[in-house]
């Protein structure tokens, strides 16, 4: 099989790839190897008992979405025949709540980003134009969201709300669309959102329910939860329950129907399409006027694999999919914003 193109040699031929972005956990372990799942678990152990631990060896894996996706199968397998299933759900409810809080335990501070770190973040978030999807929980888009509000205008859906002087979804005039902005979705939630009484509130250094202006923003998450206010996130083992939690919460059920409106060309990188686990991405996919879909590939020496698992993904719809190397990504966007620069 023919060597895959870079990103810069797709969009050279075809600009429309700069539209919109879907990013997953690849994106954020380009900026610290501690989010690697791999990191994650050994860091998350002394939140997990024995069982717990033991569970991932006997799957032979550090995947915390599988571990979830093999306890909800015991859990419902073992509701069937009626067999007590206490101490598996309580497994479950371990290893999710385990994952966010590691998220946020290895999280960097802004300052520990190189420069070519933190000039990624911005390049990315100033060359694609319309929407940019995560389905990652970590503070990066939010930072380079900040990054780049300076150059051009940027996008939530947060807004200032007077009554309770906190940034809440759908408060505010919003920004308009004749300023052309990138608009950024955060499709499974995020550490610095949290939910009260019904509302989708956004953790800032200068906002936030604690009253603290003199912390770091992660320090100010950190505090906010240990007040009782818990994160907005999903982290549910199948496509299935993911779906569900969406549906039922109205800042998520309106990023999944943003995802499901995007027309044009869709990037993905660092995002698996996984089909026990984000088929709920793939359906809002092919439901799109997505035209073209360009996927990033880091394992190249699983390519032929990886191409035939994700065209599966798209068969049956009028959706063409380019690859590219992931492992170029950011040298790409590097030079594709060098380029513009000089048109």
């Amino acid at each position: 099989m023919e060597k895959l193109k870079t990103f810069e040699e797709l969009v050279k031929n075809d600009k429309t790839y700069l539209s919109n972005l879907l990013f997953g956990n690849g994106f954020s372990i380009n900026f610290g190897s501690r989010f690697m799942y791999s990191n994650l678990f050994e860091e998350a152990k002394e939140l997990l008992i024995e069982e717990d631990i033991n569970l991932f060896g006997e799957l032979n894996t550090t995947n915390f979405e599988y571990a979830l996706r093999v306890l909800d199968t015991s859990i419902n397998t073992n509701k069937i025949f009626n067999i007590d299933f206490v101490g598996v759900a309580e497994s479950y409810e371990r290893i999710k709540s385990a994952l966010i809080e590691t998220v946020r335990k290895v999280h960097p501070e802004p300052q520990e980003l190189t420069m070519d770190q933190d000039n990624d973040l911005k390049t990315t978030f100033r060359l694609f134009q319309e929407k940019v999807f995560t389905t990652n929980y970590d503070l990066l888009a939010y930072w380079a969201l900040n990054k780049v509000n300076k150059v051009r205008a940027v996008g939530d859906n947060f807004g200032y709300d007077k009554d309770s002087e906190m940034i809440i979804f759908g408060a505010g005039s919003g920004v308009s669309s004749d300023k052309n902005p990138v608009r950024l979705y955060y499709l499974h939630g995020s550490l610095h959102l949290y939910m009260d009484k019904g509302e989708i509130i956004k953790i800032t250094t200068k906002r936030n329910p604690i009253g603290r202006i003199d912390l770091p923003l992660l320090d100010t998450i950190t505090e906010t939860y240990e007040s009782g206010y818990f994160p907005l996130y999903i982290s549910e083992g199948t496509w299935k329950q993911k779906l569900n939690k969406i549906l039922n919460n109205k800042y998520l059920s309106f990023c999944y129907s943003a995802l499901m409106k995007t027309s044009k060309a869709l990037t993905i990188y660092g995002q698996s399409l996984d089909k026990e686990s984000d088929k709920h991405i793939i359906d809002a996919i092919k439901k799109s006027d997505i035209q073209k879909v360009a996927y990033g590939i880091y394992d190249v020496s699983n390519k032929e694999r990886i191409i035939h698992e994700v065209i599966g993904n798209f068969q049956g719809t009028s959706i063409q999919v380019d690859f590219f190397d992931a492992r170029s990504f950011f040298e790409s966007l590097k030079n594709i914003e060098m380029e513009e620069l000089f048109e």
